[in-house]
């Protein structure tokens, strides 16, 4: 075979094996590091007859080891960003569709750590991690909006229930990236006379989560799909 048909077979195992890998790492199984180490060696045979041409001639040693310099970051450049790509696919599918098929925080928690864990092992820079991690806040925004106010309609009188009705109404909250901000949720709250101690501390979470995208009452809010 020619050089650039084993490079396609090398790109194709490589692209086989990351999928393994997110298998894996969606189903928490062994074997992530194995799949993980598989698919760096893949993307560097991919490369290796760009390897093979480097010489020891006098001339061409510089210009040939710059080539293969080169080549290694392109390959490395290639793998974060086939790792960036399908690590946001994962955590995205997590979110969209964990939260129906029974998958807890605390498990989402766990397969989170395993995406992080991973591309910090493949030495993604932190600012890329981090645009990983950004898919999920449309998601957990929504789901503090809706933390805030859980259980409060319950024991609301015929007016004040209209007026929650229209305020929740299909047309205004579409879904993810509809939900009221705390300043919203706040003055909504306050015209029914809902703001309770809890309540306050449940909209300084959601404050603080948009703020610094972390969680102020970490045990609260691992509760707070129970």
């Amino acid at each position: 075979m020619s050089g650039k048909i084993w490079r396609n077979v090398f790109y194709c195992i490589a692209v086989i094996l990351f999928g393994i890998l997110i298998y894996l790492v969606l189903n928490n199984h062994d074997g992530q590091w194995i799949m993980l180490l598989g698919t760096f060696i893949s993307l560097l045979a991919a490369r290796f007859d760009d390897l093979a041409k480097f010489k020891l001639s006098k001339d061409g040693l510089e210009g040939e080891m710059r080539q293969v310099i080169d080549e290694a970051k392109a390959t490395l450049e290639q793998l974060h960003s086939v790792a960036e790509t399908q690590s946001r696919m994962i955590l995205w599918s997590m979110e969209a569709h964990g939260r129906w098929s029974g998958l807890n925080l605390r498990d989402q928690n766990q397969m989170r750590d395993a995406v992080v864990s991973n591309l910090k092992a493949l030495r993604l820079p932190e600012a890329k991690i981090e645009h990983v991690l950004s898919v999920e806040y449309p998601y957990i925004d929504h789901d503090y909006a809706t933390y805030v106010v859980r259980g409060l309609n319950r024991s609301l009188k015929e007016d004040k229930l209209k007026a929650w009705n229209e305020f929740y109404s299909p047309d205004v909250r579409k879904g993810i990236g509809y939900q009221p901000t705390p300043d919203e949720l706040e003055k909504f709250l306050a015209s029914l006379d809902l703001i309770s101690d809890e309540v306050k501390e449940r909209l300084e979470d959601y404050r603080y989560f948009l703020k610094t995208r972390k969680h102020r009452r970490p045990e609260e809010w691992m509760k707070s799909r129970d």
